[in-house]
């Protein structure tokens, strides 16, 4: 990915949420698909929508949740013929104000950190009356492409050489095995 600044941009107000919920429908533009397509290192993002309610959480937090569906274009990792596919996730965010004690995970003795990599993830610390919820979207879609994309039934196949009688089934780590041990005369 390049690093650069993130091409969505989608603010929702954290002040005065009604008790239901502020509904959020958000469709990116061609300007911002393109710029995210880059920053993934895509081919295309061809549509991205968000559904989202954002609420208030707890005291003063903020929980962001709905679904993020996509379409993509990505390489076959087989062919390297584009591979057009749909991302479906679901959003799930909590925030609270950069001063809350919710912000940062709880210490053990001596300092250690302890984190249950099932449990839920620490809520995000934020700061002013508005979040940008645009990167969080983008990270969401960037961890639900498909990292070895390919059309179905694709896939690798044993090259062939030109010697007739050589075994097609013959892997590189074969030829290096027929190499032999290392020569151990020229260490001390």
């Amino acid at each position: 990915m390049k690093n650069r600044k993130n091409p969505l941009s989608l603010w929702a107000s954290v002040v005065k949420l009604p008790k239901a919920g502020m509904p959020i429908d958000f469709e990116a533009g061609p300007q911002e698909r393109e710029g995210l397509a880059d920053q993934l290192g895509i081919l295309a993002v061809e549509r991205l929508r968000a559904g989202l309610l954002v609420k208030a959480w707890r005291a003063d937090g903020i929980s962001v949740r709905g679904s993020l569906s996509a379409v993509v274009v990505q390489e076959s990792v087989v062919t390297l013929e584009p591979v057009t596919q749909s991302v479906d996730e679901p959003v799930d965010l909590v925030f609270v104000p950069q001063n809350s004690r919710l912000a940062r995970p709880p210490e053990m003795e001596g300092g250690e950190l302890f984190i249950d990599p099932e449990g839920d993830d620490s809520p995000e610390p934020f700061a002013g009356d508005r979040i940008d919820l645009g990167p969080y979207l983008a990270e969401i879609l960037s961890l639900g492409l498909d990292p070895y994309p390919r059309r179905s039934g694709e896939a690798f196949e044993a090259v062939v050489e030109d010697d007739p009688d050589a075994d097609p089934a013959r892997s590189a780590f074969d030829i290096l095995r027929s190499i032999g041990p290392a020569n151990d005369e020229g260490r001390s």
